[in-house]
């Protein structure tokens, strides 16, 4: 950084002030004073030029933004120095330390007080943070894009951080000196009930209380007056309390209720620094989701007994119940209510009506740090009323769904955890069983690795087995193990929250009976994974319909796409919907399965006719009602389709020659053997019916 750049001072928070050194700058466009503050307000940070574009011209942007920005960019250098803007690839960087910025400088702060909370250095922290302010923020730059949203968070954080202040005064006895400082910030914010409430406060600890109820009814009207709404149950509260000459309390206890969690976490380190990078970046509510067992829970609570220190105002945790063993989810006011308690509300001062649980637990959040832990979620509307109405709170949800209208409609992140990686299986056991015991029969470990299909709590229930017997190898829990692909009761435990049958039946229970029934036929489908189109013939369903299956399947992580527009459910899943389908009507399935040969031996012959129209490949009968063959258009395709199809095709082959349907074997080889593999790179076909045949009897076994 040139010494030009360690001069310059970038003052924001209040008319736009910059120097050199001791000379004051003026810059008299308008235009260069919105591209210093945008540049500023990310110093030491590239700026691109879109969005320097944006808050120069917003809506009415030049042909040529970039030469635009390089004119303005040019200009400035001339008042502020050439070494002071570096051209970057994408954009620009104001080359000045981020404390030679005001509003950088109240922010860090602001931060490093909260860490200090409740100690002297927290207060020096703050009276630095908030002589900086002098007034309303990028006064004198007419840009939208700051004086807008951006300058009303700035304002934000600066009244959170006086009310911190007050709170402060307030615990050190020092009311009286706050009167007219707290009198002046509520007039001039005449709706800000936090701020009128500390003032009634201020009063009443000064002994001023008709003071204090004078100043509730001035809100009070003005409330009623401009919103046509009545003061928030809170100050209704201390109003309450003001009558009979009770006092309310300064400051509860913060609160800590993140129950335990581990101290390790085997193979999540990926999804832990994206937490932290998340929250970091300002993310407000981040949602966890996966398919049942893939410890969502588990890596929300080591994430949040990591950071709790980012938290200094507490930690609220809540069990939803929205996957439990209960029949019901926990109701959004029975979470609300015990949540305030968590914060020191007395049971008999939360008011009965759901509108009135909801103001009162944002106020209780508004302005303070606080990690609330929302687990366990059965659907969106279920937490949304659980969510701070501030910036301050962090939360973070765990969820068998996606969630995906809180991404729409809060911003809230969406992170998805999978199954582990092997590797990542194999610390979970080595850290449970310890790595000597798992790496003297590999073997064994690796059998166990896929009979849990790499899933975090089969592989703790297996690991758990194998703890209780710790003379006998690995083989044995091993074997005993692999009846689990006919029968998912082999990682069965007596606790109802981490039985597998138990745990997925509760994600099963709760589908559309279309989607259900749509996963119980997904068993029956002989091929490793399967396609849109392949679905509708599948279940016998219009592509809308079939789509919308799919799509309740996908969001309750009972199926995965494992690449784009293909879907499949991992080993243990699909043994879960095998049992299903066992359970239910045989003729059913036994139709599926007719649908399903018939939709790709159908598709096989069409895309045979377009690669080689003179082959003449015998015409199958009609299908079966219900089945929709793809309609390949050109060679290209009909090329592509086989070689995605390959396993599939194999597979449904062999289940043509366990069922006896010797037509169907007959046309579908004679399908996939137009192309010989010489033809078909990449795709590996045999170049004959025997061949083909040959291959398709290895592993020939019924389906369900």
């Amino acid at each position: 950084m040139g010494s030009t750049s360690r001069t310059v001072r970038v003052a924001l928070l209040g008319p736009l002030e910059i120097w050199r050194g001791e000379t004051p700058v003026e810059l008299s466009s308008n235009r260069l004073r919105t591209l210093l503050s945008v540049l500023a307000m990310s110093a030491g940070e590239t700026v691109s030029v879109d969005q320097l574009a944006a808050a120069l011209w917003a809506e009415d942007r030049p042909a040529n933004e970039r030469r635009s920005v390089q004119t303005y960019i040019a200009r400035l250098r001339n008042e502020l120095g050439p070494e002071v803007i570096r051209t970057m690839p994408v954009g620009y960087r104001l080359e000045v330390d981020q404390d030679r910025v005001d509003a950088l400088r109240f922010r860090r702060l602001l931060a490093e007080a909260a860490l200090a909370r409740g100690t002297e250095a927290e207060r020096e922290l703050l009276r630095q943070a908030l002589a900086l302010w002098r007034g309303r923020p990028f006064d004198g730059v007419g840009s939208d894009a700051l004086r807008g949203p951006t300058a009303s968070h700035w304002v934000e954080l600066h009244l959170s951080a006086v009310e911190r202040w007050i709170d402060l005064g307030l615990a050190d006895g020092r009311q009286g000196e706050l009167v007219a400082e707290v009198r002046e910030l509520a007039a001039r914010h005449p709706l800000r009930e936090p701020l009128w409430g500390r003032l009634i406060v201020v009063l009443d600890r000064c002994g001023r209380q008709a003071e204090a109820l004078a100043v509730y009814e001035q809100l009070r009207r003005r409330l009623v007056e401009d919103l046509g709404a009545d003061p928030t149950p809170e100050l209704q509260r201390l109003h309450s309390a003001l009558l009979v000459g009770d006092t309310w309390p300064a400051e509860p206890m913060a609160p800590r209720q993140l129950p335990p969690g581990m101290a390790e976490l085997a193979g999540r380190d990926d999804a832990l620094k994206e937490l932290d990078r998340l929250v970091s970046e300002g993310t407000r509510i981040c949602v966890i989701t996966g398919t049942a067992g893939v410890g969502k829970t588990a890596l929300a609570l080591h994430w949040a007994h990591r950071s709790a220190e980012r938290f200094p105002d507490g930690q609220l945790h809540v069990d939803l119940q929205g996957f439990g063993p209960r029949d019901a989810p926990l109701r959004p006011q029975a979470a609300q209510s015990a949540l305030l308690q968590a914060m020191g509300v007395p049971p008999q001062r939360i008011p009965e009506g759901p509108e009135a649980v909801s103001a009162l637990y944002r106020t209780m959040l508004a302005g303070k740090r606080m990690l609330v832990v929302l687990d366990n979620a059965r659907d969106a509307e279920q937490v949304r009323r659980l969510l701070p109405g501030g910036a301050e709170c962090t939360v973070l949800i765990t969820s068998r769904r996606g969630l995906s209208s809180l991404v729409s409609a809060e911003g809230a992140a969406l992170l998805t955890l999978d199954v582990l990686a092997p590797e990542e299986a194999r610390d979970l056991l080595a850290r449970r069983l310890g790595r000597e015991r798992v790496e003297t029969d590999t073997a064994a470990t690796d059998e166990i690795i896929r009979l849990c299909a790499r899933l975090p709590l089969a592989l703790a229930i297996a690991a758990g087995r194998a703890a209780a017997s710790p003379s006998f190898p690995l083989a044995a829990p091993a074997a005993d193990l692999r009846r689990v692909r006919d029968d998912i009761g082999a990682l069965a435990t007596a606790d109802g929250r981490t039985d597998l049958r138990a745990v997925l039946s509760r994600s099963y229970a709760i589908l559309p009976a279309d989607a259900a029934r749509l996963f119980r036929l997904l068993a029956v489908h002989p091929g490793p994974d399967i396609t849109r189109a392949a679905v509708a013939s599948l279940a016998a369903l219009d592509p809308p319909r079939a789509g919308r299956s799919l799509d309740a399947l996908l969001d309750a992580h009972l199926l995965t796409e494992v690449v784009p527009g293909r879907f499949a459910f991992h080993d243990l899943l699909r043994t879960y919907a095998r049992e299903l389908a066992r359970a239910a009507d045989p003729l059913s399935n036994r139709q599926a399965v007719r649908r399903v040969i018939d939709h790709y031996l159908h598709t096989a012959h069409h895309a045979a006719l377009l690669l080689e129209p003179a082959a003449h490949p015998r015409a199958p009968e009609a299908p079966a009602p219900g089945v929709r063959p793809e309609r390949l258009k050109h060679r290209a395709e009909a090329l592509a389709w086989f070689r995605a199809e390959h396993a599939v095709l194999l597979a449904v082959l062999r289940q043509a020659m366990a069922d006896g349907l010797h037509g169907d074997v007959d046309g579908l080889a004679s399908a996939m053997a137009i192309r010989s593999d010489r033809q078909m790179t990449g795709a590996r076909f045999p170049d004959s019916f025997s061949a083909l045949v040959r291959e398709a009897q290895q592993d020939v076994r019924p389906c369900p």
